[in-house]
């Protein structure tokens, strides 16, 4: 049976982390459906962003066209939305599109230890196959730490490198001198025009 996996996140801007990501669980689940969900209200970053949702949605659209195919789909649900996203929302919400397949979700190890503060938790947890942790912190062989909500069986720790670029690291940074390495030329490009705009680029 084809599952389908949730990837989703503020993409603020996308980087090679996420593309990381991507390309692990594509690799790992190949059979699989990838949905890729960036959302433009989260609710642990209700503070506004550097970006709108278009020109994350485009951001997004050139970081991961390498990667976007039938199996991996960037979708639109959360993006669109104007007031705060939920996990759970999405997740239901991809049940009814497809009802025959078992749904999983993809997260970071970060999120994982506070998985408890999501809306709807339990109910996350009862929905999902399994939680598929692309590890970002802990390096291999050590383990990572399962919260004691979870139970192991529930949880795919990925062996996959370490990766420490992050979207606040990099709208910290110099777009014109430092983030070539994290981010794709043309996304790169259109950072820095969505950031000129606005009159915030370094």
């Amino acid at each position: 049976m084809e599952e389908v996996l949730f990837f989703g996140g503020s993409f603020n801007p996308p980087h090679i982390g996420h593309r990381h990501v991507i390309e692990t669980i594509s690799k790992s689940y190949p059979e699989d459906l990838l949905y890729i969900c960036p959302n433009y209200v989260s609710p642990f970053k209700e503070n506004g962003k550097e970006f709108t949702s278009s020109e994350i949605w485009e951001l997004c659209l050139s970081e991961f066209e390498p990667f976007l195919s039938e199996k991996i789909i960037l979708w639109d649900e959360e993006i669109k939305k104007q007031n705060t996203s939920y996990t759970i929302d999405s997740l239901l919400t991809l049940q009814k599109i497809h009802p025959s397949s078992e749904l999983s979700l993809v997260l970071g190890e970060d999120n994982l230890i506070h998985f408890d503060k999501w809306k709807y938790y339990r109910e996350i947890i009862k929905i999902v196959k399994e939680m598929i942790v692309v590890r970002r912190e802990t390096a291999y062989p050590k383990e990572v730490f399962i919260p004691y909500f979870l139970s192991d069986a529930k949880v795919n720790v990925l062996t996959n490198t370490i990766l420490p670029a992050s979207s606040t690291e990099i709208r910290e940074i110099h777009y014109q001198i430092r983030s070539a390495e994290y981010l794709l030329p043309k996304t790169r490009e259109l950072a820095i025009k969505f950031l000129s705009s606005k009159g915030d680029s370094n």
